[in-house]
């Protein structure tokens, strides 16, 4: 007699064992040298299973450009620490590699760590060179008020009044508040709700969250100093209370913008500044 032929099995409930079996990604095994960096193993893993950035982004709900800066570790493109944790764990599950390994990782290989900071307060773990831009130029103003000195006393004081003029030009003393350097005061402004970082020239993170419309915060104008926004727009600059344009174009990120390059506009420079 003729055996049946075998039905097809019931539908089983879409539990999460059973997306994870029927996942690509378990059925391949990854190859990864530990000797390589944290993104170029989310990179090679994700290559290796032969996905996209364009295919993972779909699956985790999680922004192309923010999983490539998480691959070239590119923590300015990033929104963020608790975010870019977020991202990354979640890219890490899809991909099947260790989350808490590769978190560790990549905070121990990046500047993700020093982002958690206050404004103008220097995270304990952050190590900034030991040499300063403005200390050779501090160096040179005090020899340079010294021999203004020598000359004025040697003269019987005709030029005692310039010795004021070089300190006062100088203004980067150890005691001088921060915002204040060369005589130049820089104001960003936000006249939206944005976020903003601020970085010194040896890459610490001194400021990196969202300023509500009206904040203002006045960075560290010595060279090497930049910042970061998300939307360029939201944000105007006044040096020494004159308008000095946007940060940006509005709708699109600025990237490591020069503080020390911004200056007055041309119509701002004939206007009494504000006060």
């Amino acid at each position: 007699m003729l055996q049946p032929l075998p039905t097809d099995p019931p539908n089983e409930p879409d539990t999460l064992d059973a997306r994870t079996q029927r996942s690509p990604r378990i059925m391949a095994t990854l190859t990864l040298d530990p000797a390589w960096r944290a993104g170029r193993k989310l990179s090679e893993a994700r290559k290796q299973l032969g996905l996209s950035l364009d295919e993972v982004a779909e699956r985790i709900r999680v922004r192309r450009e923010f999983l490539e800066a998480l691959e070239e570790m590119n923590v300015k493109l990033l929104p963020g620490k608790a975010y870019a944790l977020a991202f990354l764990r979640s890219y890490a599950r899809e991909l099947g590699i260790d989350e808490k390994a590769i978190v560790d990782q990549f905070q121990d290989e990046s500047a993700l760590t020093r982002e958690d900071v206050q404004k103008q307060i220097r995270n304990p773990t952050s190590k900034p060179h030991r040499e300063r831009p403005w200390m050779a130029a501090a160096a040179l103003v005090v020899l340079a008020a010294a021999f203004v000195g020598w000359r004025a006393v040697s003269q019987g004081g005709a030029e005692q009044a310039e010795i004021p003029a070089v300190t006062q030009s100088a203004g980067i003393t150890d005691q001088a508040p921060e915002g204040v350097a060369e005589g130049r005061v820089v104001e960003i402004r936000a006249v939206a709700d944005a976020w903003l970082e601020a970085r010194g020239p040896d890459g610490t993170v001194f400021l990196s969250r969202t300023l509500e419309a009206g904040d203002v915060y006045r960075p560290d104008p010595s060279p090497g100093w930049t910042l970061h926004a998300r939307d360029g727009g939201a944000f105007e600059i006044f040096v020494n209370g004159m308008p000095a344009g946007p940060l940006g174009t509005t709708g699109m990120p600025v990237l490591g913008r020069a503080i020390d390059d911004m200056h007055p506009t041309a119509q701002a420079e004939l206007t009494p500044p504000r006060t």
